[in-house]
């Protein structure tokens, strides 16, 4: 009973609104088929979350950067030398009247290997690593809001051809382009990975 009493007041608020009930009948069939498109579609939060994890600034991840900066000054600075000794010696004496000949030689290689290690535990209260973590933060938050606008302009597009799409042709092939250039933008901010959610 409750259906046909909103089909009848849908009905007559069109009537009175001095609408066609033939193009709103159509038109709630263009919002029905746009609902249903957009349902198989991700959502603007997941496309923003891949985004992110696509460039490495996810907030998981600058938070693992931001926890290995801090703990490279538990590891220490090595130093490593290598020094090679050469000592020789060489003699020849020789005698007379009795014919005596005298050679000698000596010789010493000498090799040394030394290694070293040097903690700065300063880095433990401040580590210049740290801020340059907190400067990523700003590409985060360029990609997000890239990745939201582009996302929601596409929709906008994608609507109006489903909704009204444009009569002349031109105008079609233009509105076409303009979707397949934000989902080509999608594509890019997201690795390939927004077209395969897509039947776009």
């Amino acid at each position: 009973m409750k259906t046909p009493a909103r089909i009848t007041a849908f009905t007559l608020f069109v009537a009175l609104s001095g609408l066609p009930v033939a193009a709103s009948a159509q038109s709630a069939d263009a919002l029905a088929k746009a609902r249903a498109k957009f349902a198989k579609e991700p959502a603007v939060a997941e496309v923003v979350d891949v985004a992110m994890r696509y460039f490495r600034v996810h907030p998981e991840v600058l938070d693992d950067l931001r926890k290995k900066a801090k703990l490279r000054a538990l590891l220490p600075l090595l130093a490593t030398g290598y020094r090679r000794d050469v000592d020789s010696f060489d003699r020849l004496e020789a005698q007379t009247p009795v014919p005596v000949n005298i050679q000698e030689n000596t010789g010493f290689t000498g090799n040394a290997i030394s290694v070293g290690a040097v903690w700065d535990l300063r880095e433990l209260v401040f580590n210049p690593a740290e801020v340059q973590v907190f400067g990523l933060i700003g590409v985060q938050r360029d990609i997000m809001l890239e990745a939201t606008r582009t996302y929601y302009l596409r929709k906008q597009l994608v609507l109006r051809k489903l909704y009204k799409p444009p009569q002349d042709p031109m105008a079609q092939a233009a509105l076409d382009m303009r979707i397949d250039e934000f989902t080509a933008l999608l594509n890019v901010l997201t690795g390939g990975w927004f077209s395969k959610q897509t039947d776009a």
